[in-house]
């Protein structure tokens, strides 16, 4: 069992189910970025996907698209990132990190190199939305990433159009969890039902034991209630950078907000 399932599979005994929020780097700025990592964990969060901005987010939406805009207005390094990794090491150590991000930028700073750094501040998974499965296994053969195998776990997402074949071989190779995307799409929609779905999750569990995490849509209690009715957790994004973008000009009232809100989604 790698480490990242194991320490999820953990999480979810403390309470019954996974919180996991999406928090992009930098997102007004660094000091407000690493205010809302704290609300987050404070919130309960168990893990929390730090997204790496990037100019061309081919799986995210409006929101995510304006905030990756919005920081890359500002001077962006990966040094930056990994320092702000180390912060979230110092103050959270108990908590595992996952990083979100596109191929490019791994490849640009050097993926190996990447996953040592990662791995040293506490990040157990990466999920990477433009590398299919079938093009994983040679990224990791090229760039010598077998040593990573039960240390960071490389995410796999599987969605409403995922054939047959693919979801077997999916859930059989899982590690970590598999991030099960509620609609056909990019992230940020309003509507949010699993019933059309419910199918695939039992297919899922006939293959894998790692937990499942819903995410796309998620927005309000009522959609957190529908995802743990057929998932072990989920995954919120847009919402949280909605509530940023809506207070720009009043940054300090952020971190409370966002902990407002997530009072209202897991109550």
């Amino acid at each position: 069992m790698d480490e990242l399932q194991q320490y999820l599979i953990e999480c979810k005994k403390k309470k019954g189910f996974l919180f996991v929020p999406y928090h992009a780097f930098g997102d007004p700025d660094p000091e407000t970025s690493m205010k809302v990592v704290r609300t987050l964990f404070n919130a309960g969060a168990d893990s929390i996907e730090i997204g790496l901005p990037f100019s061309d987010p081919v799986a995210d939406g409006p929101v995510l698209q304006r905030t990756f805009r919005r920081i890359l207005q500002h001077e962006f390094s990966m040094q930056n990132f990994i320092d702000f990794l180390s912060k979230i090491k110092e103050e959270f150590p108990d908590k595992k990190i996952l990083v979100m991000g596109y191929i490019n930028l791994f490849l640009q700073f050097g993926i190996e190199k990447l996953f040592e750094k990662f791995y040293k501040n506490n990040v157990r998974g990466v999920i990477i939305p433009d590398v299919p499965m079938e093009e994983k296994s040679y990224i990791i053969e090229q760039y010598n990433l077998h040593k990573f195998e039960n240390k960071i776990s490389w995410i796999d997402f599987i969605t409403p159009t995922t054939q047959p074949h693919r979801l077997v071989k999916i859930a059989q190779n899982a590690r970590g969890f598999i991030y099960m995307v509620s609609y056909k799409g990019v992230t940020g929609r309003n509507s949010f039902d699993l019933k059309p779905i419910s199918k695939l999750f039992k297919q899922i569990r006939k293959y894998t034991g790692v937990p499942i995490l819903v995410g796309f849509g998620v927005k309000t209690s009522a959609n957190v209630k529908m995802a743990l009715e057929y998932a072990d957790g989920f995954i919120i994004a847009s919402r949280l950078h909605e509530l940023i973008e809506q207070n720009l000009n009043d940054r300090q009232k952020i971190p409370g907000l966002i902990e407002q809100e997530l009072k209202l989604l897991l109550a």
